[in-house]
């Protein structure tokens, strides 16, 4: 079996985390052989870690247009003839539908990864909605005029926001995306002050402007000034929202902004408890890493993420944008270590049943060996 995965870029998203380790499993795999194919270099990501692996990336260096993108990959397809296509995040997702008009070689999979047209998006003031509009119907006819896509969803609710768009039939499998165990939560020390963490990129969608603002509110409503904020992920389009937040209102000690690290893993095990206030996500490959932390878990109550934590008391829950009970629900963990256990095992046993990276991987390579 010969696999292209066409990718966005090898970042550091959760999409690309998960195709990276999924592309490491079938490396070492018996008679696959399986290369990335790159649309854009990144600076900060996972392209050494790729490197460092043995895996192959080819990389597209030419202009910017989707037509030159689509000739690149056609090169490409018919140099390789892969069995098997499978293209992550939109732009990939539309390259590969480009090729399909002239080029049928290989399966194509395509992941839908993320609730990308949800309103909730209305709400970020930095997004254009008219290109949104467009970039949205481009999506939409690009997928239903494009004939033998096969579909991953990475979750049941993304599945349902996507089915009525794309027209999707029997087309499809939702397999979750997977972590491995946190080999430092059982030798690691909680940090000495109350510590809660978010990992993400710095954008509108991820609610870390939220958490500030709910600091700023326990600082002024109940005098409580020493809780700490870990923010890890890379910059992005809000980074200067939360700089400028951060500055305005004082909290430069309580907060501590890394950006992207290769240890996310031992900064968890330091943490008391994660917080993911995100407007809209696909799975929220984070919350999984906070999972296996072990840490208790306060999320935005999208249905996605309450998907995903699969119990009412297994996390405390809040609106996006509520900053009044994001706040009070901080407040309870930072006073009740008896909610913060109960919690931190429900989100381990959630993690053990639901997201293992080694069973995850095999239910991809099972779809792929069903649709060949």
């Amino acid at each position: 079996m010969k696999v292209l995965i066409l990718i966005n870029t090898l970042g550091a998203g959760g999409a690309e985390r998960s195709m990276v380790e999924f592309a490491k499993f079938l490396f070492l795999e018996k008679d696959i052989i399986v290369k990335f194919v790159c649309l854009e270099r990144r600076e900060i990501g996972l392209e050494k870690e790729v490197a460092s692996f043995g895996i192959p990336v080819i990389f597209y260096n030419g202009q910017s247009s989707y037509l030159s993108k689509i000739k690149f990959l056609d090169r490409i397809v018919n140099e390789e003839s892969p069995n098997i296509i499978h293209s992550v995040l939109t732009q990939s997702n539309l390259i590969l539908r480009g090729l399909r008009l002239k080029n049928k070689k290989g399966k194509i999979i395509q992941s839908l990864v993320n609730t990308s047209y949800s309103l909730e998006r209305k709400k970020d003031n930095q997004l254009s909605w008219h290109k949104f509009q467009v970039a949205k119907q481009l999506d939409i006819w690009s997928a239903r005029l494009t004939r033998g896509i096969f579909y991953h969803a990475i979750t049941q609710e993304v599945f349902n926001h996507y089915k009525p768009l794309f027209n999707i039939g029997e087309n499809y499998k939702i397999i979750y995306r997977g972590r491995y165990e946190n080999k430092y939560v059982d030798d690691t020390e909680k940090s000495e002050k109350f510590l809660i963490v978010n990992s993400g990129r710095q954008e509108f969608a991820k609610g870390q402007i939220d958490i500030l603002k709910a600091l700023k509110y326990l600082r002024d409503t109940h005098e409580i000034s020493d809780i700490h904020f870990m923010l890890l992920g890379r910059p992005g389009h809000y980074s200067e929202v939360l700089e400028s937040f951060i500055k305005d209102n004082q909290l430069e000690n309580q907060v501590e902004i890394p950006g992207f690290v290769n240890n996310v893993e031992k900064r968890l095990a330091t943490a008391h408890a994660f917080v993911f206030p995100s407007y809209y996500e696909g799975l929220g490959g984070a919350l999984i890493e906070a999972f296996s932390a072990k840490l208790p878990c306060i999320c935005s109550n999208i249905p996605v993420l309450q998907e995903v934590v699969g119990k009412e008391g297994g996390a405390l829950f809040s609106a996006p944008g509520d900053i009044k009970v994001l706040a009070e629900n901080i407040y309870a963990l930072y006073k009740d270590e008896n909610l913060r256990k109960k919690l931190g095992k429900h989100s381990y046993m959630r993690f053990k049943e639901a997201f293992q990276m080694k069973t995850i991987n095999h239910q991809m390579l099972d779809m792929y060996k069903n649709i060949l």
